[in-house]
């Protein structure tokens, strides 16, 4: 990467996403740039296998040590644990790792099933208690149903796309809805979960792609249906982030009227009011900073709206009094 282009190694970080996927990320960087990303960055299990793949034939065993040891992954169970080692040691070389991958694979078992021993009566009260709960959920919206008279080509669509994978043709009932202004219908594909359905990459739901859209009566549609004005995808962004970052101005100031939390921040620590400085967004910062939004939250790495920001953003940002 020529080193005379101003790179900001944590956008890069917060959307390293992005590169994985294109399958680009070491074709775009050099060694000393990739050091400086992975300090910023925090990866997914599956970003993290999937990174350390693609690094070969691109880099060797002691090149992508150097480049990535700084690097931060979350881990959720065992399994996860030693695949990753299985992986470090698969391209990093690190032969001393089978020792370590062979005393965990012996006493995971064990540790698992003292576990077990010990959540079974709860496990079988909590599976009781779901039974009630679930028959008591059934019976309540059979009630639902028939009070309200539902259309049965309307609930069959539902249940087909509670089904479904397709992404797109679950957003585009919901589009569909919204068009009709069919407030009670919408509410009711959100009561079973619909809304819930989420696009490939950034695990974006309705909602959040709704906002990022700029469809401001879908928005509230889903939010009077009861969708989760604060519902967060793969990195952490909520709605009012994805609003914010895209300018959508009066999806914001609607968000914002219902309680959405105006200083929320993704895993890396960017509010919606960073977003939109960083995006130019200047309507959306003027009134983020009218309504009460932090101008000097930082990222977790200490970045704040103005260290981001440029131009007429910039010069607002600093007429407040920004840090």
């Amino acid at each position: 990467m020529d080193q005379s282009l101003d790179l900001n190694f944590e956008y890069i970080a917060a959307h390293i996403s992005d590169y994985i996927q294109n399958e680009n990320f070491f074709d775009t960087f050099d060694i000393s740039d990739i050091k400086t990303i992975m300090k910023y960055s925090c990866f997914t299990f599956d970003e993290y296998i999937t990174l350390l793949k693609q690094s070969s034939p691109t880099l060797t065993a002691k090149e992508l040590y150097i480049s990535t040891r700084k690097a931060s992954v979350t881990i959720q169970n065992f399994e996860e644990v030693i695949s990753i080692l299985k992986s470090i040691k698969k391209y990093m070389k690190f032969n001393t790792f089978d020792g370590i991958i062979d005393f965990i694979n012996e006493n995971q078992k064990h540790l698992l099933d003292s576990t077990e021993e010990t959540k079974k009566p709860q496990t079988e009260t909590q599976t009781l208690q779901n039974q009630i709960q679930n028959s008591a959920n059934e019976t309540t919206a059979t009630r639902t149903n028939e009070s309200r008279n539902y259309p049965k080509e309307f609930l069959n669509k539902i249940s087909s796309l509670k089904k479904s994978d397709d992404f797109d043709k679950v957003y585009k009932f919901f589009e569909d809805l919204s068009s009709k202004n069919s407030g009670e219908m919408t509410s009711k594909a959100c009561e079973e979960g619909l809304w819930l359905k989420n696009s490939s990459g950034y695990e974006k739901n309705v909602l959040h792609i709704a906002s990022e859209n700029g469809n401001l009566n879908l928005v509230k549609l889903l939010i009077k249906g009861g969708c989760d004005k604060e519902s967060k995808s793969k990195f952490g962004e909520t709605p009012l982030i994805w609003a914010s970052a895209n300018g959508h101005l009066e999806i914001v100031k609607y968000l914002i009227s219902v309680g959405a939390d105006i200083d929320a921040k993704t895993r890396y620590g960017w509010t919606p009011l960073i977003h939109a400085s960083y995006n130019e967004c200047l309507e959306v910062v003027k009134y983020l900073i009218s309504a009460g939004a932090d101008k000097d939250a930082k990222t977790k790495y200490g970045t704040t709206a103005l260290s981001f920001s440029k131009n007429k953003v910039r010069d607002f940002l600093i007429s407040i009094g920004a840090k």
